[in-house]
């Protein structure tokens, strides 16, 4: 062999070794490129599996809206539906796991939801009604109190008044500091390193609250981050795992699931009708209570007779008279809010917590009374800026007749009309009235309630929209804690009775007078701050491949506007991770209906 030879067979061998190198080098780039192109694939189809379940539950919403039972839990309906499946029949809506091949290609979508009386094992298979949660711009300050000092637990060293004061500061209209301690306004959010300006006004979104002094992700969130309502393994460990926690095996929700910028109920009846402005025009309300009581005659004579008696008292600051004519402006207090007052003390509530009080004079000159049928307000107070709770006042002395639920007891005045409280809601009717000294008695009775609350109403007509109200058929333990007047007694009853109702028994807040759940001092003390139904609705949509491990989970918040479902928040939060029970094999942790 020549020395030429011996040079060329290793510089041939050394180009082949190239080649082959550039060949697996290109061999694995489309193989990587496929396998993006198929994960996209993947995550597209997981994503339009889970807007399907989301337009499924606008087309729900449109036809059962009232009723509670279609959407609020229904794992045969709104769990594992398929969208898609190549070895089924795609004609057939929500084929069941029987009737596919184990290793076909099916996406399919659940509709989760957490389940308020479980944080460990079980989850619901629905949607949230927004009026379940407190409604953060119409809120007061006990209310938001309340949830602050849930969230921050009993052995924190933070000052929920502090958080409270700076969220208040935060939604007001005006540059006033609340807060005695610290700055809670525009000076402090312009000497931070990033700087920002403080609303003052209505909060947009309720993770705006994130902006806020003092609220952090751990006051936000709680334990809770991936935001499932389930007490994970990593958020009782303590240290060990994020999120930090204090291993004491209970669940710390935050404010994130309590809170809401977008509940407000429409004044129509459940059928959609104009309800009965029961202080309009005699003869226009005369004809249409005829129409609703029509062999009964003296029913609408004396709801015509109470309501006329009731006229003198009218401009007490109820929120049919406007307390509430705000809307969307909930948020913009003014210089007469009594939330702008700051923090004259605390009250204790019970549980440990410590609640600011108000205790500045109304703009009626009373502290903590109601207003009497001769003590007119020289003027309601603007839109947005009236305690609706009567919350932030002193607590009812002895004697009192506030003391014994809320309700004047009769009392005769000049002109020999009754001096009774005026009506806060149309379950007044089942009161009786003085006239001239004799008691008038109601022939109203409790099966007459539901179509009271129903169909008729003290907000007038020209306020089309009331904002805040609670929903007492889905709101969760704290949201009802908030209710000013209720006992935990009273709370418990209410949970344990409504789970035994049906749709049609809950669509109407009278249940909890026919149930027996509150007396009528009580009731009649909560009536106008509280619902039977939901308009706004969160919709939890997860999109997923049984052959595959991929989830899109949406979140997305639809306005019924009749029966259109408009949408007005859209987020995608698959970073969260689809930690629900979701998988066949997850059956056993299904709560069945």
């Amino acid at each position: 062999m020549t020395r030429r030879s011996a040079v060329i067979l290793p510089a041939v061998l050394f180009i082949l070794l190239l080649v082959g190198l550039l060949g697996a080098m290109f061999a694995f780039r489309v193989n990587a490129d496929l396998a993006t192109t198929q994960a996209v694939a993947f995550r597209l189809q997981t994503r339009l599996a889970a807007e399907a379940g989301v337009e499924r539950m606008k087309l729900m919403l449109a036809d059962d809206r009232i009723d509670m039972e279609a959407w609020y839990h229904d794992p045969e309906e709104l769990h594992r539906i398929v969208v898609y499946s190549s070895d089924g029949d795609s004609t057939v809506w929500g084929t069941n796991n029987e009737d596919l091949d184990e290793y076909a290609t099916t996406y399919r979508f659940s509709i989760v939801a957490d389940d308020p009386t479980d944080d460990e094992d079980y989850i619901r298979f629905g949607i949230t009604d927004e009026s379940s949660k407190l409604n953060l711009n119409t809120a007061t300050r006990r209310q938001i109190g309340r949830l602050v000092s849930a969230a921050i637990g009993d052995e924190s060293e933070i000052d929920p008044d502090e958080i409270v004061n700076a969220i208040l500061d935060w939604r007001d209209a005006n540059s006033d500091i609340r807060s005695e301690i610290s700055d809670t306004e525009r000076e402090y959010y312009r000497t931070l390193d990033k700087s920002y300006r403080i609303k003052n006004g209505p909060f947009d979104t309720v993770d705006e609250l994130l902006l806020v002094k003092g609220v952090t992700n751990e006051i936000y969130y709680g334990e809770d981050f991936d935001r499932n309502g389930l007490l994970t393994p990593n958020e009782d460990d303590g240290d060990d795992t994020f999120p930090m926690d204090n291993q004491d095996n209970a669940l710390n929700r935050g404010l994130y699931p309590y809170l809401t910028v977008l509940s407000y109920e429409v004044n129509t009846a459940n059928d959609r009708s104009e309800r009965i402005y029961l202080k309009g025009p005699e003869a226009t309300v005369r004809e249409q209570l005829d129409l609703v009581f029509e062999e009964e005659p003296h029913i609408v004579d004396f709801i015509l007779a109470k309501v006329k008696a009731d006229a003198p008292a009218t401009g007490s600051g109820s929120r049919g008279q406007g307390g509430q004519q705000g809307g969307q402006q909930g948020g913009q207090q003014g210089d007469t809010d009594p939330d702008n007052a700051g923090n004259d003390g605390t009250l204790p509530v019970g549980e440990g917590d410590l609640i600011p009080v108000d205790n500045t004079e109304k703009d009626d000159g009373t502290r903590g009374g109601k207003v009497g049928p001769r003590q007119q307000r020289q003027q309601d107070p603007p839109p947005g800026q009236q305690d609706p709770m009567g919350e932030g006042q002193e607590p009812a002395q002895e004697g009192d007749p506030e003391a014994a639920g809320g309700v004047q007891a009769p009392s005769e005045s000049d002109n020999g009309q009754s001096a009774v409280q005026p009506m806060r809601s149309p379950a007044g009717l089942l009161r009786g009235y003085l006239v001239e000294g004799a008691e008038q008695p109601s022939p109203i009775g409790l099966e007459h309630l539901a179509t009271l609350l129903d169909k008729t109403t003290l907000v007038p007509p020209q306020q089309r929209q009331i904002p805040g109200l609670i929903n007492v058929n889905t709101a969760p333990r704290l949201v009802l804690k908030c209710l000013q007047g209720l006992s935990d007694e009273q709370i418990d009853r209410i949970i344990e009775v409504r789970s035994s109702l049906d749709s049609e028994e809950k669509a109407t807040p009278a249940w909890l007078l026919t149930e027996e759940v509150l007396d009528l001092d009580t009731f009649e003390r909560i009536a106008e701050f509280i619902t039977a139904r939901g308009q706004q609705f969160t919709i939890e949509a997860l999109g997923y491949a049984d052959h595959i491990g991929m989830v899109t989970r949406l979140q997305v918040v639809v306005d019924m506007v009749g029966p259109i479902a408009q949408t007005v928040y859209y987020r995608d939060v698959s970073y969260l991770g689809a930690r629900f029970p979701i998988r066949e094999e997850d059956l056993e942790n299904i709560r069945v209906r």
